[in-house]
């Protein structure tokens, strides 16, 4: 077991990260950070605010920041981080997040790789009985445990192991592809359909989805993750497939 009283952060009070703070802070005392201190107020009665100094003297630390400001909070703390802390990132991607910890941390600081398979939409009724993957990137054994058991115990969630690569080219149609199409859909104009059939209420509800998510996000795990140009390379020569099969049986 894990020596000591248990202290988490979470650095990152985006959608994602307001929404962990509120389920990680029912078992442990949790301290937030965002560089925008605006959004102090919306973890009010849910965390404790901190500077990120006293952030970074935590045991165990969420980061829930964008994936393109990653690996410069990783270059600009190095120094700052405890001896023994263990760093959880939560992005999308996670073959360059671990190349990014390898590279940057000290020898002296531990790492995971997760990636929860939810969020404040997928999640908002129940947290329990979702997905979760865990990589262990460089972290001692009684960490490792300490997180799985919490993960599993704790907050209801089946862990999920998968090599990174594995991982991303997954996430490249889970995330990637869907993003792109729901978002394309709403361009289109979808939701403003004055009448729809089941099959396209789905789609809208994809829409919806997609769309609560930043326009930053869906760059960021598009841009870092490297099966995304293979996906969508696949999806547009599908499509025009399709439509030459139309163009073909009804010539203009």
């Amino acid at each position: 077991m894990v020596k000591g009283p248990i202290n988490l952060s979470v650095i990152g009070i985006g959608r994602f990260g307001h929404f962990w703070c509120r389920h990680l802070s029912k078992h442990y005392p949790t301290f937030a950070y965002d560089i925008n201190l605006n959004c102090k107020s919306l973890i009010t009665g849910i965390a404790t605010w901190e500077s990120l100094e006293n952030c970074l003297k935590n045991k165990f630390i969420f980061l829930t920041i964008p994936i393109h400001a990653l690996k410069d909070f990783l270059i600009a703390n190095r120094q700052n981080f405890r001896q023994n802390t263990v760093l959880i990132d939560c992005a999308s991607v996670k073959m360059p997040v671990l190349d990014w910890f390898r590279d940057h941390l000290p020898d002296d600081v531990f790492h995971i790789a997760s990636h929860p398979l939810f969020g404040p939409d997928s999640a908002h009724k129940n947290l329990r009985g979702n997905d979760i993957m865990l990589m262990p990137g460089k972290v001692p054994l009684r960490e490792y445990q300490f997180l799985a058991d919490f993960f599993t115990n704790k907050l209801g969630l089946h862990i999920q192991n998968l090599t990174p690569g594995e991982h991303d080219e997954l996430m490249a149609y889970n995330l990637n592809l869907v993003h792109f199409l729901g978002r394309a859909l709403d361009d289109v104009g979808i939701t403003k359909l004055p009448l729809m059939m089941s099959s396209m209420s789905k789609l809208n509800d994809i829409v919806k989805t997609v769309m609560n998510d930043t326009t930053d996000l869906f760059l960021d795990f598009y841009k870092y993750n490297p099966y995304s140009e293979k996906v969508k390379k696949q999806w547009l020569k599908s499509f025009k497939k399709i439509n030459d099969q139309i163009n073909k049986g009804n010539p203009c």
